[in-house]
């Protein structure tokens, strides 16, 4: 772990443990740093403040998988950093199908059921990918949405590519399956997922 780690080893590893006391240390530790390095990359303080939040909501989440010889700085800010993006990917989505509504649709009227549309496609996407089984979901942020080549995925997850592109196609199937019960065109989908 770090020099600059306000916890000591005992409460490292209490932490992975689930111990409050230590969670709170760790969040009023870090809590300005990280904000101030979100605020610099997504200038609006109620939104910086929000992903704050859910860096320290993703880190407990993961507690368990706390390695003490890794650098927690590093490890909370890559969390942090991800969220970001994860935002402005979400956000550049919005506003690319929003333009492109606009610029072909006749009325306000279609440009409202058409957002209705895609935010109804948004949820079903979440549900999906949060139905997925944890590992897959992992590989599949990994390839998807931080752009990871499946050797380099394989390297991280410490396993063969072969089983990384096997998580991918489970997950795509999954995907696939639930857009086709929906009658959701497949077009939509690669265009989500960037496949």
């Amino acid at each position: 772990m770090s020099n600059n780690c306000p916890l000591s080893v005992k409460e490292l590893n209490a932490l992975r443990e689930g111990d409050k006391a230590a969670f709170e240390k760790l969040f009023y530790s870090h809590q300005e740093k990280l904000f101030a390095f979100i605020f610099k990359l997504l200038p609006n303080r109620e939104e910086a403040e929000e992903l704050v939040q859910e860096v320290f909501v993703k880190f407990w989440e993961k507690k368990h998988f706390l390695d003490p010889t890794q650098n927690l700085d590093n490890y909370l800010f890559s969390i942090a950093r991800n969220l970001v993006f994860d935002k402005a990917r979400r956000r550049a989505y919005e506003f690319a199908y929003i333009r492109y509504l606009k610029e072909n649709t006749a009325s306000f009227a279609e440009l409202t059921a058409n957002q209705v549309q895609f935010n109804e496609l948004q949820q079903l996407i979440d549900v999906i990918y949060d139905s997925l089984p944890p590992v897959r979901k992992q590989v599949f942020t990994l390839s998807r949405f931080e752009g990871r080549s499946n050797s380099e995925i394989a390297e991280l997850l410490q396993t063969s590519t072969s089983n990384i592109e096997n998580h991918l196609n489970k997950a795509l199937r999954v995907f696939r399956k639930k857009f086709k019960q929906y009658h959701i065109e497949w077009y939509c989908l690669l265009i989500y997922l960037g496949a």
